[in-house]
């Protein structure tokens, strides 16, 4: 087997990119593949389409008549992290190891471009030994997260009822006033401080970019037409399981069950395409999102771990 690596070209490496994470996960192993979801989410938000040739590597088996790809790794630019995932023929293999070589070294590269003095993974699960051993042999050490951090799960089978208060109403995203409001809600609700203007701005260049479904993008309109309260849906066609990134509630409509209204109006969505299960990932130390969660159905049904690594600096003269 003969494999090189590039940087990312076009749309189609992205479609790509997608399948093998899917068919990664269904071939049911105990590797760490992320949803397609998270993949459009962390290459397309914030916008950085000029970006991804430098974000993005792929390694293509180059011994067959049509080069096949069998691995890809990402910075994810809104998270700062690195992810390295391969096809699942290829997962324990001499051959993971060997791109696995190439992957840090690409990746402490770009690191160093951008400044970073670390990097971790943002994808990397507790059941995962064959990953966990890989980055301990390239110097990374696993930070024990307290409390554990855990990708929730439910099943779509029965779905819970949607109940919003009197003046509120649910809506999606189908025009640019809309997008503005849907906007509000998140930039509330994760208490951003940056400009307004700049934020509705590039939530806008998402919205315009070629992974955006606006059918998948909802939000709680309030009486005064402010947005309320949103969540973007995500589909893993293959394996029939909805992703939920991200969630959030404004402030100032907090403690109305508008949360929960949104979220079960995406549950309802995940089902009408064909989803089975929906899973979410948060921060374990945010209360009130792991009460939304479980008040809805979720349940822990993984855990990620945090390996880092700590980039030599330079001491200058």
């Amino acid at each position: 087997m003969i494999l090189r690596a590039r940087p990312y070209r076009s749309v189609d490496d992205l479609e790509r990119m997608r399948r093998l994470v899917m068919v990664g996960t269904k071939a049911a192993i105990s590797a760490s593949y992320l949803h397609p979801g998270s993949l459009d989410w962390a290459t397309h938000y914030p916008p950085a389409d000029r970006a991804l040739q430098d974000n993005l590597r792929l390694w293509e088996r180059i011994d067959t008549e049509q080069p096949r790809l069998a691995a890809w790794a990402i910075f994810a630019h809104n998270e700062e992290s690195f992810d390295l995932f391969v096809h699942p023929t290829l997962y324990g293999t001499r051959h993971h190891e060997s791109v696995m070589d190439e992957y840090v070294a690409w990746a402490e590269a770009r690191a160093r471009v951008l400044g970073l003095r670390e990097m971790r993974p943002f994808w990397a699960m507790e059941y995962d030994k064959v990953l966990a051993r890989l980055h301990e042999a390239h110097g990374y050490v696993d930070v024990k997260a307290e409390p554990a951090a855990p990708l929730f799960e439910r099943s779509l089978e029965k779905l819970p009822p949607i109940e919003l208060p009197p003046g509120f109403t649910l809506r999606t995203v189908r025009d640019g006033d809309d997008g503005r409001q849907r906007a509000a809600a998140t930039y509330g609700a994760f208490e951003l401080e940056g400009d307004w203007q700049e934020y509705a701005a590039e939530y806008a260049r998402f919205v315009a970019s070629s992974v955006y479904d606006g059918e998948r993008d909802l939000f709680v309109c309030a009486p005064d037409g402010r947005g309320a309260s949103a969540c973007t849906i995500w589909f893993d066609p293959i394996n029939k399981v909805g992703l939920f990134e991200p969630v959030g509630t404004h402030p100032d409509y907090q403690r109305r069950g508008l949360g929960k209204a949104v979220m079960a109006e995406g549950l309802r969505r995940m089902k009408a395409a064909g989803m089975q299960r929906a899973i979410v990932g948060f921060d374990p130390n945010n209360v009130a999102a792991r009460a939304l969660y479980t008040a809805l159905g979720f349940r822990a049904t993984a855990y990620f771990t945090f390996p880092e690594k700590e980039l030599p600096q330079d001491e200058g003269i």
